[in-house]
């Protein structure tokens, strides 16, 4: 084991620079601890702003999201109105071409209808004693079974009966088909 040495005393000046130095370490120290404690301040600061900042930006990402997805749903309706009303056109465009094909078919049919209809040259007042050959000579110049049925066909509803006309009833004499014109 080796020997101890004896302790120095300390003199004076010795103990007032220990003193001193001591109080520089401590104040040095004090100094670190403080600027440590400084900066930490500035950094839970610096973070606090920072946290600040990316929820802040959180925020304003989530509403402009919520923006967007607005105006998709906007445009959306807007587009579906607009589908709807196309379709809607489109629909009423059909409903009046169908009207008009019909109100077409439907004049066709009453030319088609006048057209076949027999044009009527003459009325005629049956007399005491006529028949239908009679009248048929009288406007045809033919007494002949084709032309008298020509005038019995179309007074149908006033004579039922060819051989039962009477005298007073008024019939209608329609002009001669093309192909008795010919004979």
């Amino acid at each position: 084991m080796p020997t101890e040495q004896p302790k120095k005393k300390k003199t004076l000046f010795q103990k007032a620079m220990d003193a001193l130095t001591n109080r520089d370490e401590k104040a040095e120290a004090e100094a670190a601890a403080k600027q440590a404690a400084h900066d930490a301040e500035l950094k839970a600061m610096a973070d606090a702003q920072a946290a600040k900042m990316a929820k802040e930006n959180a925020e304003a990402e989530a509403k402009k999201l919520e923006e967007e997805t607005a105006r998709k749903k906007e445009q959306a309706l807007a587009d579906q109105r607009a589908e709807e009303e196309r379709l809607q056109e489109e629909e009423e465009r059909k409903r009046a071409q169908m009207k008009q094909q019909a109100t077409h078919e439907a004049q066709a049919a009453q030319a088609a209808a006048a057209a076949q209809a027999p044009k009527f040259i003459a009325e005629h007042t049956v007399q005491e004693g006529e028949t239908l050959s009679h009248i048929a000579l009288k406007y045809y110049g033919n007494a002949t079974r084709p032309y008298w049925e020509v005038i019995h066909t179309a007074n149908i509803e006033t004579i039922p009966n060819a051989g039962m006309i009477k005298p007073g009833q008024v019939l209608n004499i329609p002009e001669l088909p093309e192909d008795l014109k010919k004979k």
